[in-house]
């Protein structure tokens, strides 16, 4: 969902990032029913979507590794050491945007991220709170529901700063 709602929105800003969605899951596993019409309702369709494993080639590319949950940041930085200043939870990226740099004090995305998360040390990551995306699966449509919008609204801010980042830049 996030990674639909996030392409979504940076299409729509004219924003010329790609988006790849990927996790720690089986592969080839489809969405699931709820979220499919959670995001219907939104005019996106994410029906033909399939899980795919995080590598560390994937990441390795990546300006800003988005995440749902801390877990997924420790796993990423377990996986590919170096994509850890880059790996960050939707909410975490959020509110260190809010205390950081201005997006036009920096050259570009990366370096945008790197300036966000030049304090963090992995000791600190693991015992500070971490905001996190609360995962609906297993609850009823009415918790896909709410995800999205919070999803979709955060993407939508997310989406703002990259728009102006690469605008600058």
């Amino acid at each position: 969902m996030m990674a639909a709602l996030l392409e979504w929105t940076l299409t729509a800003r004219r924003v010329p990032v790609a988006v790849r969605s990927s996790g720690f899951g089986p592969e080839g596993i489809p969405a699931i029913e709820d979220a499919v019409v959670a995001m219907r309702r939104r005019g996106l369709d994410v029906s033909q979507h399939r899980s795919r494993s995080t590598t560390a080639a994937l990441v390795d590319g990546a300006d800003v590794i988005i995440t749902a949950e801390r877990a997924h940041v420790v796993q990423i930085a377990a996986l590919a050491p170096s994509a850890f200043p880059r790996a960050m939870t939707l909410p975490e990226l959020l509110a260190r945007a809010a205390d950081g740099p201005t997006p036009s004090a920096v050259a570009g995305v990366r370096e945008w991220v790197y300036s966000l998360t030049a304090e963090r040390t992995a000791g600190s990551y693991l015992r500070e709170p971490v905001p996190e995306v609360a995962d609906p699966t297993g609850s009823a449509p009415r918790a896909f529901e709410s995800a999205v919008v919070t999803i979709e609204r955060q993407c939508a801010e997310i989406g703002a700063l990259l728009a102006r980042i690469v605008s600058v830049g």
